[in-house]
């Protein structure tokens, strides 16, 4: 009889039945136009590429990126997303028993991807000051000497609390570590707070990640990578599957960092709508809206489960948590205007009908 591992037999498949009209339960970045970027880049894809394995150095993207960030090409490694780095580096650094530690709440496939390798993970469970969950880098050591961990690592801005965590305390936590500590920035652009890549050179313990899935809006690209010093990225290239990432991909990645400008205006407006839906929020009776620094905002109140029962009557999804220490919280996308604005009158219906 076949037998499978006991460890995972909670896990379900993470696929959804079918897409939203109205998808604000990804984080994407739904302004942005690409429209062009196929065209762009066709001539620059050769029938060779979909025939042969081609460059599995992936030089191209990779010295793209490397201008865009600042950093030499030795210090970055591509992925399949964020999500194929924080796989390689949890296989790269941490042996099977040894202590992955993160915060709560924050990113779940961090404890899934420690489940699947064998990792021991420890969470820390973030201080709820003024009801908004904060960073103590010196609490957060204590708890890493007490489950003597290996490795840190947390999302800043943290998803799905949409706050940010000042680059200041992140520093202290790197500094005194005596493992790898990963700060995942997949929604750094739409933040205030400092981006740690300054500091990539003044420690050989610091990953920081990134990826062209949020602010860049190419989710279904795939592409993240992760960024430190040289002889961390040589380490976690050592594991990398050779080939694991399609030409094609790097090519279109190439041409869109061409049109960073897009980005930035495409961030620009999307802060614009967040703000204003924000302030409508806060009008709202008996919410509590979480600072955002994130491309999507995180609120509760009583009737928040209400939301989400009409919202998913008007072809919306967005994320409403049952359990666990964002209970009763929803998390949700900033849209389209007219997709807040469709936000908003449901929000009034409800608020209306539970006064």
């Amino acid at each position: 009889m076949v037998t499978f591992r006991n460890d995972l037999e909670s896990f379900g498949s993470y696929k959804i039945e079918k897409t939203a009209k109205h998808n604000l339960g990804d984080n994407e970045n739904r302004l942005i136009d690409w429209s062009g970027l196929l065209e762009e880049i066709a001539k620059e894809i050769p029938l060779s590429d979909l025939q042969y394995y081609g460059d599995n150095k992936y030089s191209q993207i990779i010295q793209a990126y490397a201008e865009y960030v600042g950093l030499q090409p030795n210090q970055i490694v591509q992925g399949v997303g964020s999500d194929q780095m924080i796989h390689t580096i949890i296989t790269t650094f941490l042996q099977a028993g040894e202590v992955l530690l993160t915060v709560e709440p924050d990113f779940f496939m961090y404890s899934v991807f420690s489940q699947v390798h064998g990792t021991k993970l420890e969470t820390y469970q973030l201080e709820w000051i003024d009801g908004v969950p904060t960073l103590s880098a010196e609490k957060l050591m204590e708890h890493a000497e007490k489950v003597g961990a290996k490795l840190i690592i947390l999302s800043n801005p943290n998803n799905p609390a949409s706050i940010a965590f000042e680059s200041g305390e992140l520093e202290k936590i790197v500094a005194n570590f005596n493992g790898i500590v990963v700060i995942d920035e997949a929604y750094i652009d739409f933040a205030q707070v400092k981006s740690m890549l300054d500091k990539i050179n003044s420690y050989d313990n610091l990953i920081v990640l990134r990826t062209m899935s949020k602010a860049f809006g190419l989710a279904g690209l795939r592409l993240g990578f992760a960024l430190s010093c040289q002889r961390l990225a040589y380490e976690l290239d050592k594991v990398l599957a050779p080939y694991s990432m399609p030409n094609i991909v790097g090519k279109i990645g190439v041409q869109a960092l061409k049109h960073s400008d897009k980005v930035k205006e495409s961030v620009a407006r999307i802060k614009e709508i967040r703000q204003d839906f924000m302030a409508f929020l806060e009008q709202q009776p008996n919410l509590h809206l979480l600072p955002s620094q994130a491309n999507f905002i995180t609120f509760t109140a009583p009737y928040a489960e209400k939301i989400l029962e009409v919202g998913l009557t008007q072809d919306f999804n967005f994320k409403y948590y049952a359990d666990g220490p964002m209970k009763g919280y929803i998390r949700m996308g900033i849209g389209h205007s007219d997709e807040m604005n469709l936000m908003k009158e449901i929000i009034r219906k409800v608020v209306k009908n539970k006064l």
